[in-house]
């Protein structure tokens, strides 16, 4: 599984599903990759609607979570 790519995350000011369809509004270059779900212990009601994938929700997601401080980082969101 990923893990933090940075040593501090900006605090955001609100959840990271509004961040990532916000960003898609503004058409903010954002792009994950689809992932496969891992082959034991599924959990159905983890449906990460970005990756099509059962395996985790939005808010526990790293790759997101890495994506969005980088876009901070790059200034494309504030």
């Amino acid at each position: 599984p990923k893990r933090p790519r940075y040593e501090h995350y900006t605090p955001l000011t609100t959840n990271h599903t509004t961040i990532l369809e916000e960003a898609f509004n503004l058409e903010v270059p954002i792009r994950l990759p689809l992932m496969k779900p891992p082959r034991t212990r599924l959990d159905a009601t983890k449906y990460y609607k970005y990756h099509h994938s059962i395996s985790h929700n939005i808010e526990d997601c790293w790759v997101l979570k890495n994506k969005i401080e980088e876009l901070i980082q790059a200034r494309y969101l504030a």
